[in-house]
Order: structure tokens, then C-alpha cells, then sequence
């Protein structure tokens, strides 16, 4: 297994111009990371630089691309707004293609109270089984994750419960769409990681290592100092012969102190799983 990491602690200073993307990437190869995953905030019309440009700043480190993080939401009422979405993920696609990131992230969208849960896991499928056809077309994986709520979005994720998310993943068996599994995220619902880990194990391309201080609570810490079973997932994965992409989802807003615990405590954890 590969370690990553995407640095949500960053993405403000990133953005604003305050931090050059070289400075974070210098920090990622200091770290002795074997990549850095990618998102909207790092790179153009939001971030600083163009994704080639980015791509080859992670490249002149030794840094792999792993992933391109996108924010889709495909559960607003307006037949036309979920049309701007999924072009939006198209979009997506050839930022991740230009990245040379073998896999893209997807996201279900809002859990808005004036949407059904019938119609939006129908338009949430629809909608993921065309994105995930046209990235396979391009040689992309395209994975779902078990999300918990976006910075630029109103309401928690529609499948931040379980059962929904497999309900979603079950309608999509026959699609090329794997799980970003997020090992925290299920703490935020209160439900338990293992559990949902067990159902969507085989359907795993890229897992994000994140921790929570307790369970029901959306506020988290650096990986190794919560409560999520990271140890036990890594181990498991290992176990299954997963050989993919870890990212560290580094959103604790401790600054460096918090990537280098976050990044040793992962690196021991995944040294552990052998």
C-alpha cells in the first residue's frame, strides 16, 4: 500500500495564495510520502496553479498524483442542476486524466429535507452509473465515498447513514464504481466503520485515513489520536491483498505538528498490517 495525503488543513492558505503549492509539496517529500492526492482548492479556477502544472511540481519531488477528489451533488430537485453536475464531473475527469491520477472521488450530494430518499438514490444512481461509464471509457476508476458534509455545502451528506450508501452501492453492483472508504466518516452518524467496512470491503479502490475525538461528533483530530479503527482496517486490508492508494485526509488544523503525527502514526500502522 501507497501513503498519500490530501491537506484539508491547507486548502485555505493554498488557495488564497498564502501558502505556494511548492511549499506544501516540499512539505509532502519531506514527509516521505509516495504521493499527494489532489483537489478543486489546489489547483485552477480555484486553486493557484493548472493541474499540469501541479502534476509536474509533484513529479520534480518524487510525488505520484492519487486521486483527484472532486464534490458532486447529485440530489438537487432541478433535473438541470444535477445536468450541470454531472458536467461538472466530466470535468473532473479530464483534470484527473491531466493530473495522471488513476482515480476520481464522487459524492452523493446533500441530504436536502425536501428530497425523498426514493428520489434521491434514483437520481444519485442515474447520475453516478453515466459518470462512472464515461471515467471507465477514459481508463478511470471512479469511487464513491462514505462522506460526511462539504465545506461549501448547506446539509450533510444524503448517504452519511450506511444504509443508504448501500443501498446506492447495491443499485450500482453492475457499474464500474468502486468505495472511497473513509475509515472516521461513520463515526460522525454514530454507526460503526467496522460494520460498514465488512459490507463494501471487495468494492474498495482508495481508502482516506481520518480520525474523530469521539463518536457523533464532526469535528476531527489527526489520525491515531480518535477513536476510528484505522489499525484494524489497514490490517484487514492488507490481509484481502489490497495493494492501493492510503490518504491521509489531514483536517485537524493543527498545522505541521499535526501532518507529521498524522503521518507517522499511518506509516506505523500500515508497517503494522505486514
Amino acid at each position: 500500500m501507497k501513503l498519500s495525503c490530501i491537506p484539508v488543513t491547507y486548502f485555505d492558505a493554498i488557495s488564497s495564495g498564502r501558502m505556494p503549492v511548492e511549499r506544501w509539496l516540499d512539505f509532502a517529500a519531506e514527509l516521505g510520502l509516495d504521493g499527494v492526492e489532489c483537489g478543486p482548492l489546489l489547483i485552477q479556477p480555484l486553486g493557484p496553479v493548472s493541474a499540469a502544472r501541479f502534476r509536474k511540481l509533484a513529479e520534480a519531488r518524487g510525488l505520484e498524483v492519487s486521486n483527484y477528489t472532486g464534490y458532486s451533488d447529485f440530489t438537487h430537485p432541478d433535473s438541470e442542476v444535477r445536468a450541470r453536475e454531472l458536467e461538472h464531473v466530466r470535468a473532473n475527469i479530464r483534470l484527473a486524466l491531466e493530473l495522471g491520477a488513476p482515480s476520481l472521488r464522487v459524492l452523493t450530494g446533500q441530504q436536502r429535507p425536501e428530497v425523498s430518499r426514493r428520489d434521491g438514490v434514483d437520481w444519485v444512481v442515474e447520475s453516478i452509473r453515466r459518470a462512472a461509464d464515461e471515467a471507465a471509457r477514459a481508463g478511470l476508476r471512479l469511487n464513491l465515498e462514505n462522506h460526511t458534509k462539504a465545506f461549501t455545502w448547506t446539509h450533510f451528506d444524503f448517504a452519511i447513514r450506511g444504509e443508504v450508501f448501500l443501498e446506492i452501492l447495491d443499485r450500482l453492483k453492475d457499474a464500474p464504481v468502486g468505495v472511497q472508504f473513509d475509515i472516521a466518516n461513520p463515526l460522525v452518524a454514530g454507526e460503526d466503520p467496522l460494520a460498514l467496512f465488512e459490507r463494501v470491503r471487495e468494492r474498495i479502490g482508495y481508502v482516506h485515513v481520518n480520525d474523530v475525538a469521539r463518536p457523533g461528533v464532526f469535528e476531527f483530530v489527526h489520525a491515531g489520536t480518535g477513536v476510528a479503527p484505522i489499525r484494524q482496517v489497514l490490517a484487514e486490508l492488507r490481509r484481502q491483498g489490497y495493494q492501493g492508494w492510503v490518504g491521509i485526509e489531514e483536517a485537524s488544523r493543527t498545522g505541521e505538528e499535526g501532518f507529521r503525527k498524522a503521518v507517522a502514526f499511518s506509516r506505523q500502522a500500515l508497517t503494522a498490517a505486514d
